[in-house]
């Protein structure tokens, strides 16, 4: 029985060391990687399609069901153009995406407003006159 416990001591600080250092922490990036900026490009054509119903989709839309033709938050859906059209002519839109102040804070109940790509792409994309492209 002593050698048991001899052992038992011996190896358990080894197994508490094996243990701790396969400890598996989530690295931000991997588990966003929208987050990575340096892939931000801004420099083209900003596409209603391609760049802006992505975004839409995920943060106010169809897929979080905010925005969308069943429960209009705030009185505009945006999960179509004409709804997007209407919510950027409201100059509500970019006050609630980008946090000012002059509007409520979007996306509603969450401690952070969407990423600095996504507020730059649309931003580019207002700017441009919100094309339907």
């Amino acid at each position: 029985m002593k050698k048991f416990a001899w052992g038992l001591l011996i190896a358990l600080p080894f197994a508490v060391m094996v243990l701790a250092d396969s400890c598996y922490y989530d690295n931000l990036q991997e588990l966003h990687p929208e987050l990575l900026l340096n892939d931000c490009d801004t420099t083209g054509v900003i596409s209603y399609q391609a760049d802006i119903v992505p975004i839409m989709t995920g943060s106010c839309g169809a897929n979080n069901s905010c925005h969308n033709t069943a429960g209009a938050g705030g009185g505009f859906v945006l999960e179509n153009y004409d709804g997007v059209k209407n919510a950027v002519e409201s100059g509500l839109f970019l006050s609630a995406i980008t946090w000012d102040g002059n509007a409520s804070q979007m996306p509603d109940g969450s401690s952070t407003k969407i990423n600095d790509c996504y507020i730059a792409t649309i931003s580019k994309w207002v700017a441009s006159g919100y094309p339907n492209n």
